[in-house]
């Protein structure tokens, strides 16, 4: 099977190394300013729970081609994609599609298929990292309400800093509301916490909009997954593959596994 194309959570370059330690030096200068984090493909990997749908989805429809996707081999959460990567041929897929997708998008969204996520490598390390510079950390979710029991109990299976003073989750009210334009409106909401000063976000759109609204912010994209959009991100904006250094010593305030020391 072919390698994915943009999700490389191990991948690791000085490049990264620098934007990394730009958020660092970042959250040391910017004491109780507000850090924001997306979720889905900026911290947290669906691509396990994209693989438990389709098991589930192969069950029900004899589709036992599935069963021979790994999370690695999956390149996006397109479930079109990913039947034509399992060897189904085209016009089957087209055939499948009206059927089964509007029943993966239910469970996709559903709180309880989130348990299958697995946090990105070095991610909460991260974010800790930011929380004890002290920092009010904010994870601001294109996930809806029906959503939101799943994913506290990720945040805390992972490891993130989550239901301690100054964490906060939003999610959105519905699925059907528009992600960006959500984010954009949240993003005013939340200067009761602080002034948002950090944005990491592995959208397109959602890093472009958040550099128009706080255009002294650090705004950080996580070239992940990301919707088909043809958003585009300007070459200036800090980029991150993963969230792992190359080398040692690792992130001052991190020990060797990603961990907030202390």
């Amino acid at each position: 099977m072919r390698p994915p194309r943009g999700i490389r959570p191990f991948a690791v370059s000085p490049s990264q190394d620098a934007v990394l330690e730009q958020i660092l030096d970042h959250a040391a200068a910017h004491t109780g300013t507000v850090a924001v984090f997306d979720l889905d493909g900026t911290l947290f990997d669906t691509r396990p729970r994209i693989v438990h749908l389709l098991r589930e989805l192969a069950s029900h429809h004899g589709l036992w081609e599935l069963y021979r996707l790994q999370p690695h081999h999956l390149e996006s959460w397109d479930l079109g994609e990913a039947l034509l990567l399992a060897g189904l041929p085209r016009g089957r897929v087209e055939a499948l599609l009206p059927d089964v997708e509007p029943w993966f998008r239910r469970r996709f969204f559903s709180g309880d298929c989130l348990q299958h996520d697995h946090a990105f490598p070095g991610a909460s390390g991260v974010v800790w990292a930011c929380y004890r510079a002290g920092m009010h950390v904010v994870y601001l979710t294109g996930r809806h309400e029906e959503m939101r029991e799943g994913t506290e109990r990720a945040l805390l299976t992972w490891g993130f800093p989550y239901q301690r003073p100054g964490t906060h989750l939003i999610v959105k009210p519905q699925m059907t509301t528009d992600d960006t334009a959500f984010k954009a409106e949240a993003v005013r909401e939340l200067r009761a916490w602080g002034e948002p000063s950090l944005f990491v976000d592995n959208e397109p759109a959602n890093v472009n909009r958040f550099r128009e609204l706080a255009p002294a912010a650090l705004s950080v994209w996580v070239d992940a997954d990301h919707s088909p959009r043809p958003d585009r991100v300007p070459a200036d904006v800090p980029r991150l593959c993963g969230w792992l250094r190359s080398s040692a010593p690792w992130l001052r305030g991190l020990d060797d596994q990603g961990r907030a020391e202390g």
